[in-house]
């Protein structure tokens, strides 16, 4: 409701007085029309925008894969006031809720919202379903570009939760989503800062690869991300980009990328890239390989993440109550990759990753090495593959259960 000055309090409860004083001015064929209000809140200098959004989803039996999808914004005039944001396909509720964030903010930042529009996004993949917060920096940079009139840069891709107070927050399945920002032809790829570590752990497993597939950036703040996809680009962020390309195209060129990372001129060059920009991540973990500074353990979060991604198989059969359905070469593949990376495991979750080799090997013996032959021989093999499953859950809930842990992991 619009507050009434004292001056328009007395100009609505004295009507006669004005008529009798002056009449000839209070005549509505005479009086002449009220100028229309002036619009409130920013404008729309911008009709459309695009971006690359980064998204994941499961593909059963534990497995993620990453999504790359174009995104657009579209502004369309008639809407109401204040301007509506939406998603024009169905979304679920948690990204629906997401963009109720980016609207605060954006408003906030733009001290007020614009007025007589409908905002729309939208998937290039529109049928496929969507959830989740991935796409609220997304969301918030193709607003931000619409208000300002500033374009976003091709091929560069971007993830991340946002809160109201334009902080950037983590998100799940980052290194998928890169593999998919990288299989898009994308160039650049901006993360939550937090997300930082999921990738030094992603390069310890697989080796700087993944680093030099897509120059990847981290994001604090919104002011983060923008510098990275603005177009044009922050200058800092620009010479770091066209200074890294050189040095990936070498590695990329290199039979061993591991060793040539260690080149003195590859460490002198990657230390520039950092000099001009801080955030560029691929060659802060890069430059950390190559000086011998990395970590060669994984993470809590990382290690829990590859004991589940390594043993899906394995961990399927147990959920489902059935272990005898296993297939048999999935267990075996599953059993070898375990053991590969339980070196790199963090201490904590090594009992976790036994338990499950534990399960393995059982199913293995009984189904391969000595298949029963009696009823009473496949009860008793049975039994046992369900207790050494149990003994599995059993480790998975002390983990969650261990409070000091769980803040470890939530902290990564």
């Amino acid at each position: 409701m619009h507050h009434l000055t004292l001056a328009a309090t007395i100009l609505f409860t004295l009507p006669a007085l004005l008529v009798a004083q002056n009449p000839a001015t209070t005549d509505p064929k005479s009086a002449p029309a009220p100028a229309p209000a002036a619009p409130s809140g920013p404008a729309v200098k911008s009709r459309q925008s695009t971006v690359f959004g980064l998204l994941v989803m499961e593909i059963g039996e534990g497995k993620l894969a990453g999504q790359a999808s174009q995104m657009n914004c579209t502004a369309v005039q008639g809407g109401t006031d204040p301007a509506v944001l939406k998603f024009n396909q169905s979304v679920g509720k948690e990204m629906d809720g997401s963009l109720n964030e980016v609207k605060k903010f954006m408003s906030v930042r733009h001290n007020g919202w614009p007025t007589g529009w409908v905002i729309e996004m939208s998937f290039e993949d529109r049928h496929q379903p969507k959830d989740g917060p991935s796409a609220a920096v997304a969301c918030a940079l193709m607003v931000e570009s619409l208000l300002t009139g500033t374009p976003l840069q091709d091929k560069t891709a971007v993830t991340g939760d946002l809160n109201a107070n334009g902080a950037v927050q983590p998100v799940g399945g980052v290194p998928d989503k890169l593999r998919a920002a990288a299989a898009k032809h994308c160039t650049v790829a901006c993360i939550p800062i937090k997300n930082g570590r999921s990738m030094a752990d992603h390069a310890l497993l697989k080796g700087p690869k993944p680093l030099t597939a897509i120059q990847i950036f981290t994001a604090e703040k919104f002011d983060d991300a923008k510098k990275v996809a603005g177009n044009p680009r922050d200058p800092a962020a620009e010479k770091a980009i066209t200074e890294f390309a050189e040095i990936a195209r070498v590695l990329n060129a290199n039979a061993n990328p591991a060793a040539a990372v260690k080149h003195p001129k590859v460490i002198e060059r990657l230390r520039s890239v950092l000099k001009s920009a801080p955030n560029h991540l691929s060659a802060k973990i890069l430059l950390e390989m190559a000086e011998g500074r990395s970590s060669k353990l994984l993470s809590v979060s990382g290690s829990l993440e590859a004991i589940n991604s390594e043993s899906e198989a394995l961990l399927a059969g147990i959920r489902s109550g059935a272990p005898e359905k296993l297939a048999k070469d999935k267990t075996a593949d599953s059993l070898s990759r375990l053991n590969a990376i339980r070196p790199r495991l963090d201490k904590r979750t090594i009992p976790y990753a036994d338990a499950i080799v534990d399960f393995g090997r059982a199913f293995r013996y009984y189904t391969v090495s000595e298949t029963p032959e009696t009823r009473s021989e496949a009860i008793r093999a049975l039994t046992d593959l369900q207790a050494k499953g149990a003994r599995v859950q059993s480790e998975w809930n002390r983990l969650r259960t261990d409070q000091a842990l769980m803040e470890t992991v939530m902290d990564q």
